[in-house]
């Protein structure tokens, strides 16, 4: 009951529902002195809003409504967990939902369902499974005796204190504390552990599980190694289609998520980039998304060239998608998505083990290297790398504005392209092996066909 709560005031908060125009019948008082008869009894405050009473003595905040042709009743929580007013807030939003045909019953379950979604993405990154993937992937060229010593010290200073934290809400703090703790007694063992903890953070930074290194400086301990670069997992082109396939025929995944995964994929964005888009930063009319300079790795504002697909699936997204962010998360209204859903999102469809989200860029690189027409400084500009020569960064202007529009529109005809083969190939197979099957069956089938 309290998530229902938790989740219409969210909604009134979202959309700035602090009155309505509804005659209201209790007081707090009344609600307060109410006493229970030999039959329930129901006390009306006005636009369907009712308190309940069981001949027990329990009382409910319950909101009677139609949708359609029929009535229904949904239960907001209990009394006093939640007091009048709360009930009031509650009601209003859950009337704006019935105005715009949305049942709130439903409406509070799919929330319920993505709140937990989220809580299960944040568990799949914590700083055990981060050490975990680090260590497995790094190990190759390690001794086995490196390896293990490095797995006995992490074990034993570092997994209890950190192991069970989501890796993006570790605080430069907690790491300076635990360390200072290590170096008064066993200094050489703060040093290696400083050195895997830094690689274990680049790692989800090279992921975009956290926006920046929380780390301690290496004045904070002495003998810092320094750090090692691990390389990304892109996916192979010749799966993008099945990727793109899968992106719009997963079943029950949030269309937010999918139009997430669409805009980063067609603008060769950042995963921060765009969870944190906003509106205002869109012009469709021009099909021009302005990047500010803080959202930005380079600290510098940055023009994102839109092709026609993007711009048809942003006017879409206008419909489904109200606030100031094009991605707004779940549990936070006046927050953005998580970061962690996209990666969520293809660890969950079974594209784990062949690419990393940030690799996508990587893919549209690739394919912009391959495809011929495009100029190298074309393509790093359209991919907002920073110029690693400063003499040449301090005289080249150039935006080349007019080519990345026009890279960037043939990258998504070539995604549409691919998409449109992996479709008829998909149709071909649910004639024969897997026509037989359930659609979920059929899908799965079919992915795993184009993956191999």
């Amino acid at each position: 009951m309290q998530c229902t709560f938790s989740i219409l005031s969210a909604v009134a908060e979202q959309h700035g529902l602090s009155s309505d125009s509804v005659p209201r019948q209790l007081s707090a008082a009344k609600v307060r002195h109410a006493k229970p008869g030999a039959a329930p009894v129901q006390l009306a405050d006005g636009g369907g809003l009712l308190l309940y009473i069981s001949p027990g003595g329990v009382r409910s905040w319950r909101y009677r409504y139609r949708l359609g042709s029929k009535q229904q009743i949904l239960t907001i929580g209990s009394f006093p967990e939640i007091s009048l007013e709360q009930a009031r807030i509650a009601h209003r939003a859950a009337r704006w939902l019935v105005e715009r045909g949305t049942h709130p019953l439903s409406f509070v379950e799919q929330e319920s369902d993505a709140r937990q979604a989220e809580q299960d993405a944040a568990k799949l990154h914590t700083f055990r499974a981060l050490s975990e993937e680090w260590q497995q992937a790094t190990s190759l060229g390690l001794s086995a005796r490196t390896s293990k010593h490095r797995q006995q010290m992490l074990d034993a200073h570092v997994i209890p204190t950190l192991g069970d934290l989501p890796i993006a809400e570790i605080t430069r703090k907690e790491l300076r504390e635990l360390l200072l703790g290590l170096d008064k007694t066993v200094p050489v063992t703060a040093k290696h552990c400083r050195q895997y903890i830094k690689q274990i953070f680049d790692w989800a930074l090279d992921a975009e599980l956290i926006q920046g290194n929380p780390t301690p400086k290496a004045t904070s301990l002495p003998n810092q190694s320094t750090r090692k670069v691990v390389p990304r997992k892109a996916l192979p082109l010749s799966q993008l289609g099945a990727f793109l396939l899968q992106i719009d025929e997963a079943p029950a995944s949030d269309p937010l998520t999918k139009a997430a995964l669409w805009l980063l994929i067609l603008t060769w964005s950042r995963t921060a980039e765009v969870v944190g888009a906003r509106w205002e930063e869109f012009d469709l009319e021009q099909g021009v998304w302005e990047v500010p300079a803080e959202r930005m790795k380079s600290g510098e504002k940055h023009s994102v060239y839109l092709s026609r697909q993007v711009v048809e699936r942003l006017q879409f997204l206008q419909q489904i998608s109200h606030g100031q962010y094009l991605f707004p998360n779940r549990r936070k209204p006046k927050d953005h998505m998580s970061r962690m859903t996209l990666s969520a999102w293809r660890k969950r469809w079974g594209f784990d083990g062949v690419m990393e989200i940030h690799g996508l860029r990587a893919v549209a690189s690739t394919w912009a290297n391959e495809a011929g027409p495009f100029r190298p400084d074309v393509i790093e500009a359209a991919l907002a790398h920073k110029e690693g020569d400063r003499v040449r960064a301090a005289y080249n202007r150039a935006d080349f504005a007019k080519e990345r529009k026009r890279m960037l529109q043939a990258w998504a005809d070539e995604c549409s392209k691919l998409l449109a083969e992996v479709k008829a190939k998909k149709k071909d197979l649910a004639a024969s092996d897997v026509q037989k099957a359930s659609r979920a069956e059929a899908f799965n089938a079919f992915v795993s066909k184009i993956k191999a």
